[in-house]
């Protein structure tokens, strides 16, 4: 029986033939129609693997996948999108946000990695798979990886990152309309509140703070109970002193490679961040935590923890609240191995229509195949129904 099941991790099996292979290092993202999937590493892929002996875009790119996937969250199936041909060869530890339609990429590393980093900025549009390098002029951030991005307005911000062997946390912003580069804050030393450099950290922002989480080097990981902010109406840095769980006078460990989301209460309007995963070096975490970015409170969601410790791997939100991680490596008896799965969890309760909605595909996993009109007819709304991925057929 059907039973909505909020903090509460559900794994999706794939329906389809056709799915990526086992990764990390890449990055997901989410509409209400689909979870995305762009680049990623696998260096543990035999040569005569069945599914991918005859890759030839595989073949050429391995251990990196050159590839865009978009998961259907009705039908539960993957499809690869026809992007191959425009994807640049740094496809590990970049940063993407979805805007509309469009996937925007920034950065990421080949391999070795820090050998080959970017500083280009490629939009996919995801009806299609048609990718593009952006055509850019003005002060360039350096090429890195391992950076994250916060996209206010027209203007997209990315802050620190590394080359593989230096690690800052500049912040520079492209200007979308315009296409142009500019700094926004060099760190050098002037400011004792300047953080330190870092890659594979976490944003948050509240429409005026950008705040860093965690991240690290690759000798250690940064804390969670004084976070840095940037200031865009003062330009400046600060370091903020969160408040502890209060039942458990604890804040997340130090760690890097986690997952974030994050989201504004309709009815407060106050924007929350839950961070899940990670790794700081030794230990894999699989706890899960959110941020009030209005009072800085940390609450650890006990009953809400992950299927397996797992680092590496990526998580976004859909617009209704529902959270979806993609791969990782993950730790189980003692041991380190790349997964592909899929898992979702709801961390607000949404609308009734989309409860119903849930419970719909739960009872019947065959509405691809009914005609839209069919569905109209029986008093599915027709947003639901645009969901569906239906068949060519």
């Amino acid at each position: 029986m059907y039973a909505f099941k909020p903090f509460a991790f559900t794994k999706h099996e794939p329906r389809s033939a056709e799915r990526p292979k086992a990764r990390s290092g890449h990055r997901i993202a989410c509409d209400e129609l689909n979870l995305y999937s762009y680049g990623g590493f696998n260096p543990c892929i035999s040569n005569d693997d069945p599914d991918m002996r005859d890759d030839l875009t595989w073949v050429e790119s391995k251990p990196l996948f050159k590839e865009l996937w978009k998961f259907n969250l009705v039908t539960q199936e993957w499809r690869r999108l026809p992007c191959q041909e425009n994807m640049p060869n740094e496809l590990a530890s970049n940063a993407v946000i979805l805007k509309g339609d469009k996937l925007l990429i920034y950065g990421g590393t080949g391999v070795p990695f820090g050998y080959n980093c970017s500083n280009h900025l490629y939009i996919c549009d995801v009806k299609n798979g048609k990718m593009q390098m952006v055509p850019a002029r003005g002060h360039f951030p350096l090429a890195q990886y391992g950076q994250a991005l916060v996209c206010h307005g027209s203007y997209l911000y990315t802050v620190g990152g590394t080359t593989g062997y230096n690690y800052t946390c500049d912040i520079h912003r492209f200007e979308l309309r315009k296409a142009v580069w500019e700094h926004v804050y060099i760190c050098a030393g002037r400011d004792q509140s300047e953080p330190r450099g870092r890659y594979r950290h976490e944003l948050a922002f509240d429409g005026n703070k950008i705040y860093v989480l965690g991240g690290g080097t690759a000798l250690e990981a940064f804390g969670f109970l004084e976070i840095p902010a940037f200031d865009l109406a003062t330009n400046k840095w600060m370091t903020l002193l969160t408040q502890r769980d209060s039942n458990y006078n604890s804040v997340p460990a130090p760690r890097r490679c986690h997952g974030s989301v994050q989201y504004t209460d309709e009815r407060t309007g106050v924007t929350s961040v839950v961070i899940s995963g990670g790794y700081d070096g030794t230990y894999v975490f699989s706890d899960v935590w959110r941020l009030d970015l209005n009072n800085l409170q940390w609450n650890c969601l006990r009953k809400c923890v992950l299927p397996n410790p797992v680092y590496f791997h990526s998580a976004a939100l859909t617009p209704e609240g529902c959270m979806y991680t993609f791969g990782g490596i993950i730790k189980k008896d003692d041991e380190g191995t790349r997964t592909d799965a899929v898992h979702s969890v709801w961390l607000i309760i949404p609308k009734l229509s989309v409860i119903c909605w849930q419970a719909l595909n739960y009872y019947n996993r065959n509405l691809k195949y009914y005609p839209p009109d069919e569905l109209l007819h029986i008093g599915v709304p027709a947003k639901f129904v645009q969901r569906i991925e239906h068949d060519a057929s």
